[in-house]
């Protein structure tokens, strides 16, 4: 298949911006490490154990299929203003890695977004000294750089691998795909839309629950 895998991220203003607060941000989840009881990954997206079963993976939501977590946003008015900035983002959160950690293949649902990692918290010994830290789309492998984000095509066959001991995190957005006119007005009118998906509401309420805790 000769779908592109990676994306130049200088295409993408938003990307550049956030790569812009970085420092910001980083203090934001540091607050939020701190303080907030993380979920793991599949215990507030249903039909996720198949990537994953452990804490190694855990998530601090602030948008989800284009609804507003206001209850986590409030805690990072930051990083939650930027957010807010661009109604082309239908999903953003705090991704966490405690590793060592293998998400295995798997490929995302639908192909009207690209997925950005914007690095916020890289391992220092990882791909270093046989410690492997990377994501593969396909055939492609790239590795995680602090401040410079990856932005791939989640649609295509991807894994991630990390043996480091440390923590990864990156703040993981979906971002509405580049599309022809008609193409385009479709896809719009898709991800409006999903904020109504059933499981959005189930989603919302299982995070609230632990900003809470």
């Amino acid at each position: 298949e000769n779908r592109q895998r990676f994306f130049q991220r200088e295409d993408f203003p938003l990307v550049l911006d956030f790569e812009n607060h970085v420092p910001e941000i980083q203090s934001e989840l540091e607050y939020v490490l701190t303080n907030v009881k993380t979920p793991q990954f599949d215990e507030v997206v249903p039909g996720q154990d198949v990537l994953n079963r452990d804490q190694a993976w855990s998530v601090f939501q602030f948008r989800v299929y284009n609804r507003d977590l206001e209850f986590n946003m409030k805690l990072c008015p930051i990083t939650a203003g930027l957010i807010s900035k661009y109604p082309e983002i239908s999903y953003a959160m705090f991704s966490v890695l405690h590793g060592p950690k293998i998400i295995p293949p798997h490929e995302g649902l639908y192909s009207g977004v690209l997925r950005v990692h914007v690095p916020l918290k890289i391992p220092r010994d990882c791909n270093n000294n046989g410690i492997r830290c990377f994501i593969k789309v396909k055939n492609e492998t790239r590795t995680w750089e602090e401040g410079t984000s990856l932005v791939f095509d989640d649609s295509l066959n991807h894994q991630v691998k990390m043996d480091s001991r440390e923590k990864r995190v990156v703040l993981f957005l979906d971002i509405r795909r580049p599309l022809p006119l008609w193409a385009d007005v479709l896809n719009r009118i898709f991800l409006w839309y999903s904020r109504y998906i059933p499981i959005v509401e189930y989603i919302a309420q299982k995070a609230r629950a632990y900003t809470k805790a």
